[in-house]
């Protein structure tokens, strides 16, 4: 019984991670779209060519932004997560939704440990996406979430090593 209520938890934790992504994903997108929208009505050099169709265009400075975009998103990822977990008591927006939060096991948790737990966390999903092969990811992912079902307190590897880890975040109730 406590292994399927830690095995529910851990996926209340990747739903959460989850939602913080896409909103960082969103976000990053908007971002160099943003970027680019103001580049391209602003120097001369990067306007549309004459004869050239606009969706060729956009296309083009699509493609041209994917490298930017490959290096923004997990730095607005850190910042994000970073600031939010030290800044809302250890709660981003999908950890709030989901009703749970990072606490760190040596008191307070500081700005650089969170920053470490999370520098460690989009760490391993880089690694976790540059594995090709299918089988080999789907034995990785289950060895990576069988990790926190199986520890005492739910630790992710990124957990252990930043000496955090993700608790239920209760409602107090005001009598």
């Amino acid at each position: 019984m406590n292994t399927l209520l830690n095995t529910l938890f851990v996926i209340r934790r990747v739903l959460a991670t989850a939602i913080d992504g896409l909103l960082v994903f969103a976000f990053t997108l908007v971002l160099l779209a943003v970027s680019a929208f103001i580049a391209a009505h602003t120097f001369p050099a990067l306007s549309v060519p004459e004869g050239m169709a606009l969706a060729q265009w956009y296309e083009g400075i699509a493609l041209s932004l994917a490298p930017y975009f490959i290096i923004t998103l997990p730095l607005v990822w850190l910042l994000y997560e970073a600031t939010l977990i030290k800044v809302w008591n250890g709660t981003t927006l999908g950890k709030f939704l989901l009703r749970v939060r990072t606490v760190s096991l040596v008191g307070n948790i500081s700005f650089w440990q969170s920053l470490f737990r999370t520098t460690l966390k989009i760490l391993s999903m880089f690694l976790l996406l540059s594995i090709a092969n299918p089988y080999a990811l789907g034995a990785v992912l289950v060895a990576f979430m069988a990790i926190p079902v199986f520890t005492v307190k739910n630790q992710c590897l990124f957990d252990l090593l930043a000496s955090t880890t993700v608790t239920r975040r209760f409602i107090s109730k005001a009598g």
